[in-house]
C-alpha cells in the first residue's frame, strides 16, 4: 500500500463521523428564553423539557433566562432579524401586537391533528386567535389575591380589608418607622411605579378594581376615572405606604422579607414564599382582593415563530403538544401552583400542596374587567410606554394626579383613536 492510500485508509473514520447519516443523530435542540425560569413556574418548565427529552430521543429544549422586560425587547428584534427562539414563550400583552405583525405561525392545522379543542380551556384561550386563526396556546389566565402579613395585621389590632378605602386606610395605619431613625421602614402597601410594564399592570389592578375598563365601548375611559386610579397611586406615595419607583421584583422582595404589610400579586406569587426566612412563612397568607372587580384574561402563552424552517416548527409543537395535555397541565397546578389555562385539572394534590388555589380559581372564573384594552391589544407597547412615561413624572413630582390623568388621557386617545 502507498503511503497516500495508508494516509487516505487513516483518515476514513474522520470522514465517516461527519456524514450526513451521522450528522443527523446529533439532536436537535429547540431554543426557548423565559422570563419563567424561577418562581413555581421555573420547576414546571424545567421538568416538561426533561420529560420531552426523555419522550423524543434526538429533541431537547434549551431553556434560557431573560429578565421580563429584556425578554421581550429580544423578541421584538429576532423577529425583525428573522432569527426568533423555536419556542417564543410570551407575555399575553405582547402576543397580540406579535401575531399582528405576522411573526407567529398559526397552529389551527396542528391542533386539529391532535383533537385539541378551544372549550377545553380558560376562556381566554378564546383570545389567542387573530383573524379567526389560533396562534398561541394559552398557559395561564390572570387571577390576583391580597398577599399580606398576618403578623402585621394583629399586631396593629387592624382586620383584613375589604374595600378600597379599606386597604388604603391599612396601607397608611401598617406603615411604620421600627427602628426610630426617623424613615418608614416597615411599607403599607408596596406598589410599582417603575417606568416599566409594571406600572400600567398595577394601574390596571385599580381601573378594573373601580368597575371600570381601560376601553369601555370603543372608547377610553373617562378621564375622571383615570385620574381617581393615579390618586389612588398618588395617596400611597405622599404617605410613605410604598417607596417610589418600585418594580416589580423589589416590591416582592419587600413583603416576602418581613418589609411590607400587603402585596396584590398573582397566583405566582404564592411560590415566593419558599425564599422567605422560615420564621415568616407562617404568616405571609393571602385573601381575595378587597374589590369589587378585577382584571382578567390572558397572562402567557406559547407559540410558534413564522420564520423557522418545517422541520424545527414539527419538533416545536410536539413540545406544545406534551404541555397542553391533561397530565401536564396537572403538573402546572401540582409543581407550579398555578391554576391551569386547561379546564378541571387541580388535581387533590395540587390542592394539598397549595392550599390558596381556590382563591385564584375563584377570581378568575368571577373576574370581567380587561387585563388588555379590547380593541386595541395590538397596540399595548404604545399604551405601556404612556402609562410609564407620565407615572414616572408623577413619581418624581412634576405633576399630580390630576394633571398626569390630563396627559396620559390626552396621549392615549391620540395614539389609539
Amino acid at each position: 500500500m502507498s503511503l497516500i492510500t495508508r494516509r487516505a485508509a487513516l483518515s476514513l473514520p474522520s470522514v465517516i463521523l461527519a456524514s450526513p447519516a451521522i450528522a443527523q443523530a446529533r439532536p436537535m435542540v429547540l431554543e426557548m428564553p423565559s422570563y419563567q425560569l424561577r418562581e413555581g413556574f421555573g420547576p414546571w418548565w424545567r421538568a416538561a423539557a426533561e420529560e420531552f427529552a426523555k419522550r423524543n430521543p434526538g429533541l431537547r429544549v434549551n431553556l434560557t433566562e431573560v429578565p421580563f422586560e429584556p425578554h421581550h425587547a429580544q423578541l421584538t428584534t429576532r423577529f425583525i432579524a428573522k432569527n426568533p427562539p423555536d419556542l417564543c414563550h410570551i407575555s399575553a400583552r405582547y402576543f397580540y401586537g406579535f401575531a399582528d405583525q405576522g411573526f407567529l405561525e398559526p397552529l389551527d392545522a396542528r391542533l386539529a391533528s391532535i383533537g385539541w379543542r378551544e372549550q377545553d380551556f380558560i376562556p381566554a384561550q378564546r383570545d389567542m386567535r387573530r383573524g379567526g386563526q389560533v396562534y398561541a396556546q394559552l398557559l395561564l389566565g390572570y387571577a390576583y389575591g391580597l398577599f399580606y402579613n398576618e403578623a402585621m395585621f394583629r399586631q396593629a389590632g387592624i382586620a383584613l380589608p375589604t374595600t378600597m378605602a379599606e386597604m388604603l386606610a391599612a396601607a397608611r395605619l401598617l406603615s411604620r418607622d421600627r427602628d426610630g431613625d426617623g424613615r418608614i421602614d416597615q411599607f403599607g402597601l408596596v406598589w410599582p411605579t417603575a417606568n416599566t410594564s409594571s406600572s400600567y399592570v398595577y394601574l390596571t389592578y385599580l381601573i378594573t378594581g373601580l368597575n371600570r375598563d381601560w376601553i369601555e365601548q370603543g372608547r377610553l375611559l373617562p378621564q375622571a376615572v383615570l385620574r381617581e386610579a393615579l390618586e389612588v397611586v398618588q395617596t400611597l406615595l405622599r404617605s410613605g405606604a410604598t417607596p417610589p419607583g418600585l418594580d416589580s421584583n423589589p416590591a416582592r422582595q419587600l413583603f416576602w422579607q418581613g418589609n411590607a404589610a400587603m402585596i396584590i400579586d398573582g397566583s405566582w406569587g404564592v411560590a415566593y414564599r419558599n425564599d422567605s426566612p422560615e420564621a415568616l412563612k407562617p404568616v405571609l397568607k393571602v385573601a381575595p382582593l378587597p374589590l369589587p372587580n378585577q382584571a382578567a384574561g390572558a397572562s402567557n402563552v406559547l407559540a410558534i415563530p413564522a420564520d423557522a424552517a418545517p422541520s424545527r416548527k414539527d419538533a416545536a409543537f410536539r413540545f406544545l403538544e406534551m404541555i397542553q395535555s391533561p397530565e401536564w397541565q396537572q403538573k402546572y397546578a401540582e409543581i407550579g401552583g398555578n391554576p391551569p389555562a386547561r379546564l378541571g385539572m387541580l388535581t387533590p394534590e395540587a390542592l394539598r400542596l397549595w392550599p390558596e388555589l381556590p382563591i385564584f380559581g375563584k377570581a378568575a372564573a368571577e373576574s370581567t374587567g380587561s387585563f388588555m384594552p379590547r380593541g386595541k391589544e395590538g397596540e399595548f407597547a404604545r399604551i405601556n410606554a404612556t402609562v410609564g412615561e407620565h407615572m414616572t413624572a408623577m413619581v418624581a413630582g412634576r405633576q399630580d394626579a390630576a394633571r398626569a390623568a390630563e396627559q396620559m388621557h390626552r396621549d392615549l386617545t391620540r395614539a389609539l383613536f
